[in-house]
């Protein structure tokens, strides 16, 4: 159908079927939806996978493990649309929010289905409603920079636009009344001022409110599209604006926001070469690129967190990265250290990857999850390899931006390897399992290279751990952060299931740092947290429940970790081995509530955040060997079919 409009006029085609056409026709699509809803799930073959569609191939595969599938589709969760009474909000299955959800599908299908969005987000009030003009009344010319600086030294290397000297110059131009600002500016410069305010203060101004607000509210209500007029500016805003609105809670208005900015940026060509644009100075090119990269940036990990499929192929780009080549002293001023933004620009590729090979849909990527796990992990460990020494972490006084940097390399471990944890959750703790194998033969029949994988996971979880006390002890965590506390979450999430399936003294410690630094969080007025705090609190809860329950009745079986693996040698100790001690250490890391607070001392090393996965031989075999077949029972858990999970 087709609507067409004439001088103000709306006119809708008449309807031409009859009203007993139309019965007929319900009808009968009816019996056809019946039809179709009692038949069996049809099975789909599975295209063999061949070296000429990846060029990195994994080791050779027995036939049962090339036509694997990602557990992480095992079981789509089911009426989520029709229990909603608002609009439905699409879940990614990338997302932590689609995790959390399927951990709960084997503990408590009562529990309110956790979304992509907060519910405590600020909602921006009309612009008549704000007390100040937002084109007249700015801050003390002093204050205005303390705050300028501020942002600065958080997020310039983040990375996010902000030509230092040049834009410096611009605002005491403007405070000396010189020249009258465009609204564009003006909201960039609101922009930063609310991140320069949010990175001041450690607690909640007035109401408990993320400081900032004001700012914010201004930079929002004084900006105005002119997408038929794009301009660099207008994607530097857009990128400012969506960091700002996810530290206030606005996940779904900063993805929005980003959306808007790679489609100006791409009718720009920003992400094209502009070596044929003769008419541009170096410094110019220059901008241009570190514009595009931060976007780019921030579009792969917003995309992530949401569950969001990416909005362009690496394919499609061929822009440069960032140097300072062919920049004069003075030009170099405006650029910070390309090094950084390089090493976040080639990971957010791997995010991109992760996304499309991992959580892509199963018929698209012939459902060969082994195989992507593969791929993925080889391009981590040369990313990891390749790091230049500046964004390394190092024994002390790591830089803020490194730490940032090696937070999202931990979370792309995490994301990768999360689908093999839940598998071994639910195998273990599945609810009405009416399997007559005991759960100790399933246990014992894991692969050495599955376990490593989901060791792997933990261990990134429990690194990202180190880094948030790390932060937390010298006073450099993002009390409103919303990167910060999503990282968090995600490895405590991690570390929940995994305490669950071992308990360990390590990841108990580990797991109630966490917890401790999203609780302090919370109560200094961080928004995300609020949300995180509470999952957490119920999952925990629930499979505290569980596992005592499955103790009671015999059934609980300790799932062992790879004897080769020498992370999971160091974490397990003559604790483990106690009954006592393992319900002790998992009782200690269940705990959201504790006030006890980050015990360790300033003097533990913040290099203990970084994790080397691929120090496990286990995982170096099966990255370095291109030919040897792994044993046929590693085949045996990626089985998707319910009925043969109980078997």
């Amino acid at each position: 159908m087709y609507l067409v409009q004439r001088r103000g006029e709306l006119r809708v085609p008449c309807q031409r079927t009859k009203g007993h056409n139309i019965g007929k026709k319900l009808e009968a699509d009816s019996k056809r939806l019946e039809r179709i809803s009692n038949q069996g799930p049809t099975q789909i073959n599975q295209q063999a996978f061949s070296e000429k569609d990846h060029e990195d191939i994994s080791p050779a595969l027995s036939r049962e493990e090339n036509s694997m599938l990602n557990p992480i589709f095992d079981g789509q969760l089911e009426n989520v649309i029709y229990e909603r009474a608002s609009e439905p909000a699409f879940i990614g299955e990338a997302s932590c929010a689609a995790f959390h959800n399927r951990i709960l599908q084997c503990l408590d299908d009562s529990y309110p289905l956790a979304t992509v969005a907060f519910s405590n987000y600020y909602r921006v009030p009309r612009y008549q409603q704000l007390s100040l003009d937002p084109r007249t009344d700015f801050p003390e010319s002093t204050h205005a920079r303390l705050l300028l600086n501020v942002a600065r030294r958080f997020i310039g290397s983040y990375p996010l636009p902000l030509l230092e000297a040049s834009f410096m110059r611009e605002v005491d131009v403007v405070y000396r009344k010189e020249v009258m600002p465009s609204d564009l500016w003006l909201c960039k410069f609101y922009s930063l001022l609310c991140l320069g305010e949010i990175y001041t203060n450690r607690r909640g101004v007035g109401d408990n409110r993320v400081p900032g607000t004001d700012y914010y509210f201004k930079a929002v209500n004084v900006f105005r599209e002119a997408f038929e007029e794009p301009s660099l500016l207008q994607v530097e805003v857009l990128i400012l604006l969506a960091w700002s609105s996810n530290i206030l809670g606005r996940v779904m208005t900063a993805f929005s926001y980003i959306g808007n900015a790679m489609k100006i940026a791409t009718s720009m060509g920003l992400h094209r070469s502009a070596s044929k644009l003769i008419t541009l100075s170096p410094a110019e090119r220059e901008c241009r690129r570190r514009t595009w990269w931060v976007l780019y940036f921030l579009e792969r990990v917003s995309a992530s967190k949401l569950g969001q499929p990416i909005t362009i192929r690496d394919k499609d780009i061929d822009v440069e990265l960032p140097s300072m080549d062919g920049l004069t002293e003075e030009e170099k001023t405006d650029f910070l250290d390309p090094i950084p933004m390089v090493a976040n620009v080639k990971l957010g590729r791997i995010i991109g990857n992760i996304l499309t090979d991992i959580y892509g849909i199963p018929e698209r990527t012939n459902g060969l999850y082994i195989h992507r796990v593969y791929t993925i992990f080889k391009k981590l460990r040369a990313w990891h390899d390749e790091l230049e020494p500046t964004v390394r972490l190092r024994e002390q006084n790591t830089p803020r931006p490194v730490l940032s940097l090696h937070l999202a390399y931990n979370e792309c471990i995490i994301q990768t390897t999360r689908p093999i944890h839940l598998h071994l959750f639910k195998a273990q703790f599945r609810p009405n399992c009416n399997s007559t194998t005991p759960r100790a033969q399933r246990s014992n029949t894991l692969s050495p290279i599955t376990l490593a994988l989901a060791d792997s996971c933990v261990h990134a979880a429990q690194a990202s751990s180190r880094i948030a006390e790390g932060l937390f002890l010298d006073g450099s965590l993002a009390t409103f952060g919303y990167w910060d506390a999503h990282h968090f979450f995600s490895a405590a999430l991690i570390l929940v299931i995994s305490l669950a399936l071992k308990p360990d003294a390590a990841t108990s410690d580990a797991l109630n740092v966490l917890l401790a630094v999203l609780q302090s969080m919370k109560k200094d007025g961080n928004v995300p947290s609020v949300d995180y705090c509470e999952r957490l609190s119920h999952l925990q809860e629930r499979v505290a429940i569980l596992r005592n329950k499955c103790q009671l009745e015999g059934s609980l079986v300790t799932t062992n970790t790879s004897s080769d693996s020498p992370q999971a040698a160091e974490s397990a100790g003559s604790q483990q081995d106690n009954p006592a001690n393992r319900a002790q250490s998992f009782q200690t890391g269940t705990n959201l509530h504790n006030d006890q607070g980050i015990q360790s001392t300033p003097e533990k090393s913040i290099v203990s955040g970084s994790v080397d996965i691929f120090d496990n031989p286990i995982i170096g075999n099966f990255l370095d060997d291109n030919q040897a077949p792994w044993p046929d029972m590693f085949t045996g858990i990626w089985d998707l079919d319910e009925s043969r999970l109980e078997d």
